[in-house]
């Protein structure tokens, strides 16, 4: 599994008027089971996103379509990659 931090690269307005398609794009993202968890971080000047994926490039690479990406108003690194020796009930699949 990957914790990824997007930081964002442009003042927020910017960032949220691509916000919707960046909420579709993460919700199929979920869909498909390679996000586990997202959201914004508190301090409003990124996200962070706990991801399944079977490398760190496939990881990364998942975002090379994201509204976000393709408008410039994000950079996505990883933070860090683990394996969960725990998961909550319904994440037994996981890897």
């Amino acid at each position: 599994m990957f914790v990824i931090f997007g930081n964002y690269t442009a003042p927020l307005d910017e960032v949220d008027s691509h916000r919707e398609a960046h909420l579709q794009f993460i919700g199929g993202l979920v869909a498909s089971g390679n996000v586990v968890a997202s959201g914004r971080r508190a301090e409003g000047d990124g996200s962070a996103l706990v991801l399944s994926a079977n490398s760190r490039g496939e990881a990364l690479a998942l975002f090379d379509q994201d509204p976000y990406v393709r408008a410039g108003v994000v950079e996505y690194e990883l933070a860090a990659e683990f394996t969960a020796g725990a998961k909550a009930p319904g994440l037994e699949d996981y890897r």
